[in-house]
């Protein structure tokens, strides 16, 4: 469901999309990712900042949206998380429109704590028409990529 609680203006923004590994256990990793998603919802909404996450085994790939400063200072906070390791820019694109305008952080994955699957028919080339579309085709495009970088293909 889409977290409609995201405050952002209309025209274009500046888009980052980032790789990273988490250092966090695997014991830990879904209370972790959930408190990590907790205050990014909290949080973002008042930076103007939208945005996805793809996590699977413990790659990250997470696109952020907004003012370019903030975005960038975000991205600064997050290189210097010791939670994360290996931290590489994927991707920047500025003066593009906001993607992910629905959604402080969406979590996109495989498994039942996704707002956003990776699953199913829209990942696998056939298309239901009739299962709603949880995506649009614009937050598709980002979202493979994103998909793409977090399994490991090179940019």
């Amino acid at each position: 469901m889409p977290d409609d609680s995201t405050s952002t203006g209309d025209g274009p923004v500046f888009r980052l999309i980032y790789r990273s590994r988490l250092t966090i256990p695997a014991e830990d990793l879904k209370a972790e990712v959930a408190a990590i998603l907790s205050a990014a919802r909290t949080k973002n909404p008042g930076l103007g900042i939208t945005g996805a996450l793809v996590i699977w085994e413990d790659n990250v790939v997470q696109t952020l949206e907004g003012e370019e400063s903030v975005v960038r200072g975000l991205y600064d906070t997050i290189h210097a998380d010791p939670r994360h390791q290996q931290v590489d820019l994927v991707e920047t694109s500025p003066g593009v429109e906001r993607t992910f305008a629905r959604w402080s952080m969406a979590r996109v994955s495989e498994d039942e704590d996704a707002d956003i699957p990776l699953g199913g028919n829209q990942w696998e080339g056939a298309v239901d028409v009739s299962v709603p579309r949880l995506t649009t085709p614009e937050e598709d495009t980002v979202i493979s990529t994103m998909r793409d970088r977090v399994r490991g293909a090179p940019a």
